[in-house]
C-alpha cells in the first residue's frame, strides 16, 4: 500500500487576499470585541504577505488593506492607530491611483478618510492637513468623468462636505464653505431621494450649512429645510440629524428672535425623539442633554419680570427643576458606564439648576446639591469632578450668605426668621455632607480637584 504524506497548506492567492479585504471593507461597523480582532488579524496579514510584491493588483490589494484597517481603527476611536496606517498606504499613492477611474476613486477615498481621522482627533492646529487631504480627494473625483457612476458623485459630495466642515472649524471662511456645500447639495440633488442615505446626506448638508449661514435668516432657511426633509426619521443617523437641525433652530429662536415658545417647542420635540434612547447610546443621550438645556434657559426666561417665558408663569419653577434634574440622572446612568462625556453640559445645567433653587425654593437648595454630588445617594455622582466642585462651592457660599442676612433681618416676622434659620440649618449639613465627602478622595481625586 503507497504510503499517504499530508500535503503543505496552500498560502492564499491574490484574489483571497482581495476577497478578504472586501468582505472586511463591506462589513458594517462598530463590530465587536471578537469580530474585531479577527478583522485586524486577517487585514494585517494580507498586508504582510504582500509587502514585497511589485505586482500592480497585489499592491493595490496591499494598499487597500491599510486602508481598510485604518477605517476600522479609526471608526473604533482609536485615532492614533489609524493615522499611521492611512500614511502607510499612501506613502506610494501610484498603489492605488492606476489612472482609471476607479483607481482615482480609490485613492480619493483614501485622502478623505485620512482627512476624517485628522479631524475627528479636534487638533486645530492639524485641520489645515485635513483640508489638504479633503482638496485632493476633490480634485481626484472631478478628474473622473461626469458620467462616471453615481457613488463618484457620491463620494464628490462627501469631500465637499468634509471641506465645508473643516473649513468652519478653521474659522473666518464662511463663504468658502458655504460654497462647498451648495456644491454638494446641489450633487444630492440630482440623486434619488427615495434613498435613506442619499436623503440623510442632503439633510445633513442643508444642517451644516446653516451653521455657516450668510446671516441669522439665511441660517434659519438651512435648519427648516433639513428639518422639512425628515419629518419621519428612518434611521439612527436621520434622527440625530432631525434633532442637531431642530437644536439649531430653537437656538435660534431664543437667543436671536427672542421666541421662547418656539424654543421650547423644539426642544420639547428633541426629547420625544432621543429621550427614548438616552441611556441605550451616548449620541442620543447628549441630544436629549442639550434639549433639556435649550428648554430650561426658555424656561428661566421668567426670572426676568420684563420677559414672558413659554408655559405657565406658576409652572416654569417646577418645569425647569425637572428638566435639570432629568438631565442630570441620564449624566449618571451614564458615568456608571464609564462615559464621561456629558460632564460639561450636564455641569452647565447643574449650575442653572443651583440658580433657581437659590433664588426661588432656597428650601430645597440643599437636598438638590446633595442629591447631585453624593455617589451614595445617586450612584455615579461626579462628586471629584473639579468642574462641579468649583459650582457647588460657588453656589453654596452664596446661597449660605443670603439666607444668613435674612435670618438675621430685624424686618422679618418670628416665623420667617424661624424659617430661614431652617433653611440656614439645612445648607449647612449639606456643606458638612460635602466636607466629609471630601475627606474621602483619593489624594490623586484631591489633586484634581484642588
Amino acid at each position: 500500500m503507497a504510503e499517504v504524506f499530508p500535503s503543505a497548506p496552500q498560502a492564499p492567492g491574490l484574489p483571497e487576499l482581495l476577497a478578504t479585504v472586501l468582505k472586511w471593507r463591506d462589513t458594517p461597523t462598530p463590530l465587536t470585541e471578537e469580530e474585531f480582532n479577527q478583522a485586524i488579524q486577517e487585514l494585517g496579514n494580507v498586508v504582510q504577505s504582500l509587502d514585497n510584491s511589485t505586482e500592480a493588483l497585489a499592491r493595490s490589494t496591499r494598499a487597500m488593506g491599510l486602508i481598510v484597517l485604518g477605517n476600522l481603527h479609526r471608526d473604533h476611536g482609536l485615532l492614533d492607530h489609524a493615522m499611521p496606517i492611512y500614511q502607510l498606504a499612501l506613502e506610494n499613492p501610484g498603489d492605488l491611483d492606476d489612472g482609471t477611474p476607479r483607481g482615482k476613486n480609490e485613492l480619493a477615498n483614501a485622502f478623505t478618510n485620512r482627512g476624517i481621522c485628522t479631524l475627528s482627533a479636534g487638533e486645530k492646529e492639524e485641520l489645515p492637513a485635513a483640508l489638504a487631504d479633503f482638496d485632493r480627494a476633490i480634485e481626484l473625483r472631478k478628474e473622473i468623468p461626469a458620467d462616471a457612476e453615481e457613488t463618484v458623485r457620491w463620494g464628490l459630495a462627501a469631500s465637499l462636505m468634509n471641506r465645508g466642515d473643516v473649513l468652519h472649524r478653521i474659522g473666518e471662511r464662511n463663504e468658502e464653505a458655504r460654497a462647498a456645500y451648495d456644491e454638494a447639495i446641489a450633487l444630492l440633488e440630482e440623486m434619488d431621494a427615495s434613498n435613506p442615505g442619499v436623503l440623510q446626506r442632503l439633510a445633513l448638508a442643508w444642517a451644516n450649512r446653516g451653521l455657516v449661514g450668510e446671516n441669522h435668516d439665511d441660517a434659519r432657511r438651512c435648519f427648516e429645510k433639513c428639518i422639512e426633509l425628515l419629518p419621519e426619521p428612518q434611521n439612527p443617523a436621520q434622527l440625530l440629524t432631525l434633532c442637531n437641525a431642530l437644536l439649531n433652530r430653537g437656538r435660534h429662536s431664543l437667543g436671536v428672535a427672542g421666541d421662547t415658545e418656539a424654543a421650547a417647542a423644539d426642544a420639547r420635540k428633541v426629547l420625544e425623539l432621543a429621550s427614548p434612547h438616552e441611556r441605550d447610546h451616548p449620541a442620543p443621550a447628549e441630544l436629549s442633554l442639550q434639549g433639556r438645556h435649550l428648554l430650561a434657559h426658555s424656561l428661566v426666561t421668567w426670572l426676568d419680570s420684563s420677559k414672558k417665558g413659554p408655559g405657565l408663569a406658576e409652572d416654569w419653577i417646577g418645569d425647569t427643576t425637572d428638566t435639570v434634574e432629568e438631565a442630570l440622572s441620564v449624566m449618571r446612568h451614564w458615568e456608571q458606564q464609564g462615559f464621561t462625556g456629558l460632564r460639561p453640559l450636564a455641569g452647565e445645567l447643574f449650575a442653572l439648576g443651583l440658580h433657581v433653587y437659590r433664588v426661588c425654593q432656597p428650601h430645597f437648595f440643599g437636598e438638590f446639591l446633595i442629591e447631585t454630588m453624593d455617589p451614595e445617594v445617586s450612584p455615579g455622582a461626579p462628586f471629584a469632578d473639579p468642574m462641579f466642585q468649583a459650582t457647588a462651592a460657588r453656589a453654596l457660599h452664596t446661597v449660605v450668605n443670603e439666607v444668613a442676612q435674612r435670618a438675621a433681618s430685624s424686618t422679618l416676622e418670628p416665623a420667617q426668621i424661624e424659617k430661614q434659620k431652617k433653611i440656614l440649618n439645612s445648607l449647612r449639613a449639606a456643606d458638612q455632607r460635602l466636607a466629609a465627602l471630601q475627606q474621602k478622595l483619593t489624594p490623586q481625586q484631591e489633586e484634581a480637584v484642588v
